[in-house]
């Protein structure tokens, strides 16, 4: 699972340079916007300016030419002055990112890769349905090749930044062969093209800052060279993003629980009962204890994974148990800060009622935590498969080698016995 991780000096200097600008840029504002309700266009605009934006791609098409190692620490950093904007730069960097900049046409990284992750443009990535959640193979919206175009029909739920979007990736049903059948478009400027319907932004536990949009598709054409990568194979273009998408998650789970931790921490040495700050009675203390090797476990296993893709391994599973350990332990996290600052963290005061809020989310979007562990779990049971026929592919290649070598000894032996004048008498 983890067989090496590196941390250079390289990466200590841009965690660095991504926390300066979060404690001097976006936690400064992230109040106000929340509770006005807004989504902070401008800050995603200055996270894509300062090169924040999707440093694990080429400089050429708007990223910072870094590894996924960055990437996590940019997101993880992020997330822990503001997930939503994480968040953001997670979609923008993953599921629609990924596919364009692997599987799209030079014009498209350059036209719609390229603004997105500079911060001049947002993206959305619509997929899920209403009967077509973690089930893909049940997805509804189609796309029909209609000479030059493709004709767009569906409806879309949870795309988040939808009704602001610049560019809609849309994944629509190009077959009849279930999750062979999918395909990505390319929609630019969704907001002024005919049969593009925002529905409405859905009320949500993490506050109306966060838009997670309803979209309706009524005819919607696209030329043709819109489609990213090539007809029916967008299954596989998504379960790749996926891979890198649960990293990004995972890191928004390790940086919120970073900040909800670090927040109890000051709380807990500054309150005082009974004549003493509360971090120093065990109720409290080991709570502490517990938030911070959490967090930490959190960080290593996103880092792994990380560190894996990298090395140009599939992550598909620690990419999965990544996501699940760190949000699990973000949302635990942020519940025991809750706890450790008592009324104050019940109001909203104080941040730690966000960081809940935040937490229960992360759980839920990219996979659920239950799918992935039912990723993980399949990997498992195929792996021991493949070690189990391999084993028993050397066993039969043993006993042949075996039989080979008796074969051999008995002619040898027949052999002596002929050129032995007392064979007979034996």
């Amino acid at each position: 699972m983890i067989s090496r991780l590196e941390h250079t000096e390289e990466h200590a200097a841009h965690r660095a340079a991504v926390r300066s600008f979060c404690e001097e840029t976006i936690a400064p504002a992230v109040e106000g916007y929340d509770r006005a309700g807004e989504f902070p266009e401008p800050l995603l605009r200055a996270v894509g300016e300062a090169g924040f934006g999707g440093v694990a791609y080429p400089t050429d098409c708007g990223g910072g030419g870094l590894d996924f190692r960055s990437w996590a620490i940019t997101i993880e950093e992020l997330a822990r002055s503001w997930k939503l904007l994480a968040g953001a730069v997670n979609v923008n960097g993953a599921l629609v990112g990924y596919p364009i900049f692997t599987f799209g046409a030079d014009w498209q990284r350059t036209d719609w890769l390229a603004p997105v992750l500079r911060g001049e443009a947002v993206s959305a990535f619509a997929m899920t349905e209403l009967g077509a959640g973690s089930d893909a193979a049940n997805m509804r919206t189609t796309a029909e090749r209609d000479g030059d175009e493709w004709v767009l029909d569906g409806h879309k739920v949870w795309t988040t930044n939808g009704s602001i979007a610049d560019l809609l990736v849309v994944v629509a049903r190009t077959s009849d062969r279930g999750n062979k059948g999918l395909s990505l478009f390319g929609v630019p400027d969704p907001g002024g093209r005919d049969g593009v319907e925002v529905v409405r932004d859905i009320p949500c536990l993490e506050g109306p800052a966060a838009l997670e949009t309803e979209l309706r598709l009524d005819g919607v054409r696209v030329p043709a060279d819109h489609l990213v990568g090539e007809v029916d194979r967008g299954f596989r273009y998504i379960m790749e993003g996926l891979d890198i998408g649960r990293i990004g998650t995972a890191a928004q789970g390790v940086g919120v629980a970073q900040a909800a931790f670090e927040a109890s921490l000051d709380y807990a040495g500054e309150r005082e009962q009974f004549g003493r700050p509360i971090g120093e009675f065990e109720g409290v203390g080991f709570k502490l204890a517990d938030m911070a090797t959490r967090t930490e476990a959190a960080r290593l296993l996103t880092l792994a994974a990380a560190d894996a893709r990298d090395r140009g391994e599939r992550v598909t599973t620690q990419a999965a148990m990544a996501k699940v350990f760190a949000t699990d332990a973000a949302m635990d996290i942020a519940v025991e800060a809750v706890q450790v600052h008592g009324g104050r963290g019940y109001s909203t005061d104080l941040p730690v009622e966000r960081y809940l809020r935040e937490a229960k989310g992360m759980q839920i979007y990219e996979g659920t935590n239950e799918i992935n562990r039912l990723v993980v779990a399949n990997r498992l049971f195929e792996a021991r498969a493949a070690e189990t026929a391999s084993a028993e592919t050397g066993e039969a290649a043993s006993a042949a080698k075996a039989d080979e070598t008796d074969d051999a000894a008995k002619a040898d032996e027949t052999d002596d016995a002929a050129g032995d004048p007392d064979a007979d008498e034996a």
